[in-house]
């Protein structure tokens, strides 16, 4: 369930791609898969490119199992990352979600491809440690689970108390390291830097103040029979409004703002 609802989120991304004037494939962005921010990449990190002829017009899906990582190819198309071929989740006309290599270089630049029917095209992102962001079902919500399974909702909210599971990427470096592509198995690797989950709320009208939170995070690493790369955060929820914002925050990076509901 955990891994079937993280996919079906990045295979129905979409977004508003820049113009494209290439006859072959055109990169007009490459995104993180969670935030669809364009920005640096990091190592593991799952991404989304989107742009113009770069596949099929009607999507495929790959699979992986434990045994056999997610492929470099499909459907005749590859993206590579300074010539590495990077595992594919999803290709289409318009958009791409695919695993950023783990041996990109923080502090470097990466050349990106995407190859399709023999053509390519590219374009430069550069590389960072880290670039967190947390998957969402609707732009501002989490796609989250509560405590006891259920997918939290507003209909559905986390009851004060309870423990919360969101799924993020670009957490930064995995110990011991994984192959690109792979699904995590037991016995789970771990992150190497720190993760927090803060939140900030405002009360008051007409003059609000805000308040900051800094929930209890119980777990924080690669998620369980997932692609490594994308990291499981579970956290406990406290007295915290369902329009209150909150934020992973790594040693030198912070996600952007997504909300869960409460009670």
């Amino acid at each position: 369930m955990r891994l079937s609802l993280c996919l079906a989120l990045l295979s129905a991304a979409s977004a508003t791609p820049q113009s494209c004037t290439s006859p072959g494939p055109c990169i007009s962005a490459v995104t993180n898969a969670a935030s669809f921010e364009a920005g640096a990449i990091a190592p593991g990190e799952l991404v989304t490119l989107f742009g113009n002829r770069l596949g099929p017009e009607q999507g495929v899906p790959t699979k992986a199992t434990l045994q056999s990582p997610f492929p470099t190819e499909a459907a005749n198309v590859e993206v590579t990352f300074n010539g590495t071929l990077a595992p594919l989740l999803w290709v289409q006309d318009e958009q791409i979600n695919a695993v950023a290599p783990w041996s990109l270089t923080p502090g470097q630049n990466a050349q990106v491809c995407v190859s399709y029917n023999g053509s390519s095209n590219c374009l430069i992102c550069p590389v960072a440690q880290t670039a967190p962001a947390v998957f969402l079902v609707d732009g501002t919500y989490a796609a989250a689970l509560n405590q006891d399974g259920s997918i939290n909702s507003i209909n559905n909210p986390a009851a004060t108390g309870s423990i919360v599971t969101v799924w993020a990427t670009g957490l930064g470096p995995i110990t011991p390291s994984q192959a690109d592509g792979t699904l995590v198995d037991f016995p789970l690797p771990h992150n190497v830097l720190a993760v927090e989950v803060d939140g900030v709320y405002q009360l008051g009208i007409p003059s609000p103040t805000n308040f900051n939170v800094t929930f209890d995070v119980t777990y924080a690493g690669p998620a369980p029979y997932m692609v490594a790369g994308v990291s499981q955060i579970n956290f406990q929820v406290g007295s915290f409004p369902s329009n209150g914002m909150i934020y992973v925050t790594l040693p030198s990076s912070k996600s952007p703002p997504f909300a869960i509901y409460t009670q």
